[in-house]
């Protein structure tokens, strides 16, 4: 997910991308190390699910204000 979250963020400029992709690489290694760290899976699902919802929300808001203005490039 973070690799598409990246090359979709290079490619198209998605802002919720920019955000979401270093969240997923972030769940990705806690995940790989939950044995060493001792992080619940439902922590870190709690927290990539959060994190989504507040970077579609950002997104949201953020194109509505570029749309008012005219400046839809």
């Amino acid at each position: 997910m973070a690799v598409g979250c990246f090359a979709n963020a290079f490619k198209n400029r998605t802002y919720h991308c920019i955000l979401t992709g270093p969240l997923f690489l972030i769940a990705a290694i806690l995940f790989l190390s939950s044995d060493l760290t001792h992080v619940r899976p439902t922590a870190i699902w709690t927290g990539v699910l959060v994190g989504t919802g507040i970077a579609f929300l950002l997104e949201w808001r953020y194109a509505q204000r570029l749309s008012t203005t005219g400046c839809n490039s």
